[in-house]
């Protein structure tokens, strides 16, 4: 394959009158591998990183997520059909299902994996292509190579949405998040806000049933049932879900209704070493938002209040959203967070608590993280200035010091 690529490339140069076949030969080839360009000369420093594998390494650390999240809606899936006597899937999937014999059994691993293959991929392939349509069109209009990053925005928009998500919402969603999120600020490393947080933030505000309707995280027709959070909420705290047999470690495992990648607290810590590693991702970020998250649980509980939330300990709090999963993979999106080693810390605190502040007082939507990391990605380059101006009034005082 790589071959067949090196042969054509001469071609495609040779029909450079066409900027949108070249423009899509550029997408496939950065999409499969790296770019062929290289550096040379003294003066550079030659790196086996590149931006496309610095974000690809963000879709190879939401593997273990992606795993889990996909036996996760499968079980949900089974599970629920068993409760409401639903005999098949409607649709494609059912009749899939009824072809190849796979049973709806939610304590068969393989069958409830499956399941949810069936509902990511489809989500996935129509993210993709909305993509790589608004890719190609940018870089024909623009006369400039295809950006990166594709396969990065879209593996984590689809991740975090549910898996009743309609084509058309998919499509519009993944339309606001690389047209409005990155191609207007000018492409990859430009964009004031991780188009992939973005795009799900205009569907939540343009399909608010989305998240808030009935039947909104389990795709069987008829069966409504709620996330973990809503529980807490609405039904009197902790003690709610200890009521239908929740128990901490089966929501730290991520078996629980929710998005499709983004319940599992587990495949968050293993994708955030491999970050950590591979030197991708920020650590002091992440220990920013723990130590905010912690602070302001342990605030919220020495208030108290009669809102059921503000008696949650930590440690329930770090299984029943999404903290986790934004703090590992979207608080630490290297264009949109601060870039200062001393703005990490603050960046990370800001989102962590903010993601409480926002679950405990806010009536209308439970989920803080998400507005959270929109609010801190706004404010990073204001946090960035004061720590460099900060850090050039010491220099100068030091300077005027030395003098004297």
């Amino acid at each position: 394959m790589r071959k067949f690529f090196d042969q054509l490339r001469p071609k495609v140069r040779e029909y450079g009158e066409w900027p949108a076949w070249r423009a899509t030969f550029q997408l496939l080839d950065r999409f499969l591998y790296s770019s062929p360009a290289t550096t040379t000369g003294a003066v550079h420093v030659r790196d086996t990183n590149s931006v496309q594998r610095l974000m690809n390494n963000f879709v190879i650390a939401s593997l273990p997520c992606w795993l889990i999240g996909m036996w996760n809606t499968g079980e949900q899936t089974n599970l629920a059909m068993q409760l409401s006597a639903t005999e098949a899937l409607p649709g494609w999937r059912g009749g899939l299902i009824e072809l190849l014999g796979v049973p709806y059994d939610p304590s068969s691993i393989g069958a409830c994996f499956f399941v949810g293959l069936l509902y990511f991929v489809p989500i996935f392939l129509v993210a993709l292509a909305t993509g790589a349509f608004w890719e190609i069109l940018f870089a024909q209009k623009r006369q400039r190579p295809v950006d990166e990053g594709l396969l990065a925005i879209a593996w984590i928009f689809c991740l975090i949405l549910p898996a009743t998500t309609a084509p058309f919402e998919v499509m519009l969603g993944m339309t606001f998040a690389i047209v409005v999120g990155k191609g207007i600020f000018g492409g990859m490393g430009r964009y004031l806000i991780n188009p992939s947080l973005l795009g799900v933030c205009f569907l939540v505000f343009s399909y608010p049933e989305l998240v808030f309707g009935p039947e909104s995280w389990i795709p069987v027709p008829g069966y409504d049932e709620a996330t973990t959070i809503e529980l807490v909420v609405e039904e009197g705290g902790v003690d709610a879900l200890l009521a239908v047999d929740y128990n901490w470690f089966q929501l730290f495992i991520g078996n629980q209704p929710g998005p499709m990648g983004l319940t599992s607290i587990l495949g968050c810590i293993l994708g955030a070493l491999y970050l950590l590693i591979t030197g991708s991702a920020s650590w002091r970020i992440m220990a920013g938002s723990t130590a905010g998250m912690l602070g302001a649980v342990f605030v919220m509980n020495t208030i108290g209040g009669e809102a059921p939330m503000f008696s949650v300990p930590w440690y329930w709090h770090l299984v029943i959203g999404g903290w986790a999963f934004g703090t590992v993979f979207l608080a630490t999106d290297p264009v949109a967070a601060a870039v200062t080693d001393a703005g990490r810390w603050g960046f990370g605190i800001l989102v962590g608590v903010l993601t409480i502040v926002v679950r405990v007082t806010n009536p209308a939507y439970y989920e803080g993280v998400i507005f959270a990391i929109l609010l801190a990605c706004i404010f990073s380059p204001l946090i960035d200035y004061f720590v460099v101006e900060r850090n050039i009034k010491r220099r100068m005082a030091r300077q005027e010091a030395a003098r004297e």
